[in-house]
C-alpha cells in the first residue's frame, strides 16, 4: 500500500523540494511575476483545456461547484464554534483552517493519484477555493469585503467562460485546444516549484506555541474529510468526482493563507507553522484514503 501511494506522490514531493533548493541557491524563482503568470495565464488555460477536453456538461460542472461550496460551508460551520470553544481567534484562523491548498498541491496530488481524468474536476474545485480565499478569507481577516476583487480573478473568469462554452456546446478549434494544452502544461510544475519556494521562505519564531499548532494541523484534514463525506453522501456524487473532492478537501493549510495573514497583520509565525505541520497530517489521511478507497 505504501509503495502504491508513494510512487505517484514522489514526483510531487521531489519537484516541491527542488523549488525549495532553487530558492535557497538561486534567484530563479524570486520574480513575483512568475506566480502571477501561473495564476492569470497557466491556471485558466489548464482549466479551459481540461473542461473542454473532457466534454463535461454544464450540469456536471455545476454539481462539482456545488459540492465544493457545500464542503467549505460545512467546514466553516463546524470550525466557527470549535475555535470559539478553544479560545482561538475566529478572525485569524477560520479561513486558514477552512480553505485547503487545492492549487499548487491539491491539483498535482489529484493528477498523480487519479490520472488525467481527474484534472478537470480538481481545477474546478481549486477555482472554488481560490474564490473562497478572496471572499471568506479577505472578509474575515480584514473585516471588510470588496466584491470587485473577483472581477480580476482569472481562474474565476475562466470558469465562467468554460460554463458559457459548455452551455452553448461550443468546441474551440483544434489549434486553440493545442495552445491551451501547451500553456496549461507549464502550470503544475511551476506551481510545485513555487510551493517549495514558499515553504522554504516561511519563518518560525521561538515563541511559536507548538501544542495548539499540532492540534489545528491535525484538525485541518479531518474537518475536510468529515465535510466532504457528508457532501458526497448528500449529493450522491459519482466515483471520480467523490474521489477528487475527498483528496482536495483534506489538503493542508494553503500558502495563500500565509500571504493574507501577512497582509492583514495576523499571527504569521503560527500560520507558517500550520502550513508545515498540516502537510504530513494531510499526507497521512490521503495515504489512508488511497489504501481503502482511491
Amino acid at each position: 500500500m505504501f509503495q502504491a501511494f508513494l510512487v505517484p506522490i514522489l514526483p510531487v514531493i521531489l519537484i516541491a523540494a527542488l523549488g525549495a533548493l532553487l530558492s535557497r541557491k538561486t534567484e530563479w524563482l524570486n520574480n513575483p511575476s512568475l506566480g502571477a503568470m501561473v495564476t492569470n495565464i497557466g491556471l485558466p488555460a489548464l482549466l479551459l483545456h481540461s473542461l473542454l477536453s473532457m466534454e463535461m456538461d454544464l450540469s456536471g460542472m455545476g454539481r462539482i461547484l456545488l459540492a465544493m461550496v457545500a464542503t467549505l460551508a460545512l467546514s466553516a460551520l463546524i470550525t466557527w464554534p470549535v475555535l470559539r470553544l478553544c479560545g482561538q481567534s475566529v478572525r485569524r484562523y477560520l479561513s486558514v483552517l477552512v480553505n485547503p491548498n487545492t492549487g499548487n498541491l491539491g491539483i498535482p496530488v489529484s493528477y498523480a493519484l487519479l490520472g488525467e481524468d481527474a484534472l478537470a474536476v480538481a481545477v474546478v474545485v481549486s477555482s472554488v477555493v481560490t474564490i473562497s480565499h478572496f471572499t471568506l478569507g479577505v472578509s474575515v481577516m480584514s473585516g471588510s469585503f470588496a466584491p470587485r476583487q473577483m472581477l480580476r480573478n482569472a481562474p474565476a473568469l475562466a470558469l465562467v467562460l468554460a460554463a458559457v462554452l459548455l452551455g452553448f456546446e461550443v468546441q474551440p478549434p483544434e489549434f486553440v485546444m493545442r495552445t491551451l494544452d501547451m500553456v496549461g502544461g507549464m502550470t503544475l510544475p511551476i506551481m510545485l516549484l513555487l510551493l517549495g519556494r514558499s515553504l522554504a521562505a516561511l519563518k518560525l519564531g521561538r515563541s511559536t506555541q507548538w501544542t495548539p499548532l499540532l492540534l489545528m494541523s491535525a484538525y485541518r484534514p479531518l474537518v475536510g474529510l468529515v465535510s466532504a463525506l457528508a457532501v458526497i453522501w448528500l449529493l450522491g456524487l459519482n466515483e471520480l468526482d467523490a474521489r477528487v473532492l475527498m483528496i482536495q478537501a483534506v489538503m493542508p493549510v494553503a500558502v495563500i493563507s500565509y500571504i493574507l495573514t501577512v497582509r492583514y497583520e495576523g499571527p504569521t509565525e503560527r500560520v507558517a507553522g500550520l502550513i508545515l505541520l498540516s502537510m504530513p497530517a494531510s499526507f497521512v489521511v490521503v495515504g489512508i484514503l488511497a489504501h481503502f478507497w482511491l
